[in-house]
């Protein structure tokens, strides 16, 4: 009986000194509670719109004159003159807007999407699945960004339903060229001066501070008429290697053609493949050809450890065996040389680093394509944070290539792409936006945060994004398998609407 009373008392003093969630206004409280009350299913069926406009770029079509893109602007005015805002048509960007104060609150986002393979989804993509998972809402864009547009136009609706005009104008602003090409949206901030105080619905919570660096790596090594068209008969030796669909997603498929593989060579590789639990693989013969095929899971490439990479595992099981030196051999030893399985660049030379607050550098190997010219041709993405410069780490990566280059032999050409970082440690409102995620998902004690993904949020002042996705949870967005569930649906909806208030001034004195 002593020992339950302890126990009862530890239990109350531990809770005591837990922090409490903060407060909130009364009008957070009511413009939140209007926001799902009235319109959470009317966000699930404007995200169903949404998910239905192919917004994917087309190679040679500008997305401000794509035929999905323009739709998707007829829809949106639609839907904002429905709902009473005002709505602005640039081309490559639209702009949502409530109240004509002079300060304003922009609210970022981008209406573009990646591509989808249609044969990985139950079903199609770009029709938001709400039967193969109840709980969740299933489409390429439901994540980033079509959920978080369609909350926060009916956030918007809810403070307006209110009744008090906001001392900051709000605007949605929605770019169409985020995932391909910023240079539109920089031409558009360069005409029409962005708000002072911006919040963009692209990422995480509770609060994202900081991006890494995005950089590109590209490796290419051409074919060796000699070799790679009449190697010798005498040994299997490797015709091609491929895999991934674009630089910012993990890989979830990769093939290899093996031209005159033994019996002893097919089971030497299907023994290393037993070892990659992460990764199916599938061997078949076509003739003389067994062919090889790595399945894994796509993974948004800032998070490499999300996924398991098609390419980079069926190099390793590759490299179980003593290839003639054709141009798809000499690549798997250039990826198992300096890349290998892990997520951290730890065999790119002296490429890895970490910061305190940021995290380590993560290096994803996401495409692996052959050129019209038949070169071969590997794309590397690099997300980097703080304490290293561009030119040092271009430095460093081209000092590990060369090193590379002598060791082989092998003819390897390069090119790099790099950005810096983005920290923003002091934005006025970041207190504010942690007080509203305290509060609706009882996490007392979320901070701010870095992430490794890069979005339009540097572009702007006082920038910072605020969801949609909960610590924790995985970041679905440019994956096979996208969605949000409805409970962070009907939250985001929530947390949207309070922090307009909180943020536009729309409460009463």
């Amino acid at each position: 009986m002593k020992a339950h009373r302890l126990t009862v008392l530890l239990l109350a003093a531990a809770c005591a000194e837990a922090p409490a969630p903060p407060g909130m206004s009364e009008d957070a409280e009511r413009a939140a509670r209007q926001a799902v009350d009235a319109y959470a299913d009317m966000v699930m069926a404007v995200l169903g719109d949404l998910v239905a406009f192919r917004t994917v770029h087309e190679d040679g079509v500008p997305n401000a004159e794509h035929p999905a893109f323009r739709a998707m602007t007829s829809y949106l005015a639609e839907k904002a003159a429905a709902l009473g805002l005002d709505f602005e048509d640039h081309g490559a960007v639209v702009v949502i807007g409530l109240g004509d104060a002079k300060d304003r609150l922009g609210l970022v986002t981008h209406g573009d999407v990646q591509p989808a393979d249609p044969s990985k989804w139950a079903q199609d993509p770009f029709s938001l699945d709400t039967l193969s998972d109840p709980t969740r809402l299933i489409g390429r864009g439901a994540e980033d960004d079509k959920g978080p547009i369609a909350a926060a136009l009916y956030a918007m609706k809810a403070v307006k339903d209110m009744d008090i005009p906001p001392s900051r104008r709000i605007e949605l602003v929605i770019s169409y060229t985020e995932e391909s090409d910023w240079a539109p949206f920089l031409d558009f901030l360069s005409r029409r001066p962005p708000p002072d105080l911006n919040v963009a619905l692209d990422s995480e919570y509770p609060v994202v501070i900081a991006e890494k660096a995005w950089n590109a790596v590209f490796l290419r090594i051409a074919p060796d008429i000699a070799r790679d068209v009449a190697p010798s008969r005498d040994a299997p030796y490797l015709a091609s290697f491929t895999g991934g669909a674009f630089l910012s997603q993990v890989p979830e498929d990769a093939e290899a053609h093996i031209v005159g593989a033994s019996v002893s060579a097919e089971s030497a590789l299907e023994k290393a493949a037993a070892a990659h639990a992460q990764v199916r693989f599938e061997f078949r013969r076509i003739g003389d050809t067994l062919v090889v095929a790595a399945r894994g899971m796509s993974a948004h490439s800032s998070k490499p450890w999300d996924g398991a990479n098609g390419i980079t595992h069926l190099a390793e099981v590759l490299g179980h065996w003593e290839w003639a030196p054709t141009q798809a051999a000499h690549m798997v030893r250039l990826i198992n040389d300096l890349i290998g399985t892990g997520d951290f660049g730890e065999q790119f030379g002296d490429v890895a680093h970490t910061h305190d607050f940021m995290g380590p550098l993560s290096l994803a190997l996401t495409t692996l394509t052959r050129a019209s010219d038949g070169t071969l041709v590997a794309g590397v993405n690099i997300r980097s944070p703080v304490g290293r410069s561009e030119s040092d780490l271009q430095r460093r990566i081209e000092r590990a290539l060369d090193e590379w280059r002598g060791e082989t032999g092998v003819e390897l050409e390069h090119t790099i792409t790099t950005s810096p970082p983005y920290y923003v440690a002091d934005a006025p409102h970041v207190p504010v936006l942690l007080d509203v995620f305290r509060f609706f998902s009882g996490q007392a004690s979320a901070e701010p945060i870095a992430i490794g993904g890069g979005t339009h949020a540097r572009l702007l002042p006082n920038a910072v994004n605020f969801g949609p996705a909960m610590p924790g949870e995985p970041y679905t967005g440019h994956s096979e398998y996208e969605y949000l569930t409805r409970e962070q649906v009907q939250l985001n909806l929530q947390m949207y609407a309070a922090m307009l208030v909180a943020l536009a001034g729309a409460e009463r004195t």
